[in-house]
C-alpha cells in the first residue's frame, strides 16, 4: 500500500517543465564563453594568427569554424577550445586551407 502510494505521488506532474533552463542560461553567460574561447585561441602560439570564428551552440558548447593552415592547427584549436572553463563540448567546423 505504503509503495503503490510512493508511486502515485511520485507521477504528480503539474505542467511545469522539470528543469527551468531561463534559470541556468542566459545571453550573456553564452557569449562569455565564445568570448573566453576566442581570448584562448589567441593566446595559443598555434592557432594565434588564425581567423577562427567561435559561435556558441548552446550554454556549455561551441563551434569552431573558418580557415586553418594545416592538420595540426585544426586539432589544437579543438585542444585549447576544450579546455575553456565551462566548454564541454566543441563542433569543430574547421577547414584545411589546400
Amino acid at each position: 500500500m505504503v509503495s503503490g502510494a510512493l508511486l502515485v505521488g511520485g507521477c504528480a506532474f503539474d505542467g511545469e517543465p522539470l528543469i527551468k533552463e531561463d534559470l541556468y542560461t542566459t545571453v550573456d553567460d553564452t557569449t562569455e564563453l565564445s568570448v573566453k574561447v576566442k581570448q584562448a585561441l589567441k593566446r595559443a602560439p598555434q592557432t594565434a594568427v588564425n581567423n577562427i570564428m567561435v559561435t556558441t551552440v548552446s550554454d556549455d558548447s561551441v563551434k569552431l569554424s573558418g580557415y586553418v593552415l594545416d592538420d595540426a592547427t585544426l586539432y589544437e584549436a579543438e585542444r585549447v577550445a576544450g579546455q575553456v572553463p565551462g566548454v564541454r563540448f566543441v563542433v569543430n567546423s574547421l577547414n584545411v586551407r589546400r
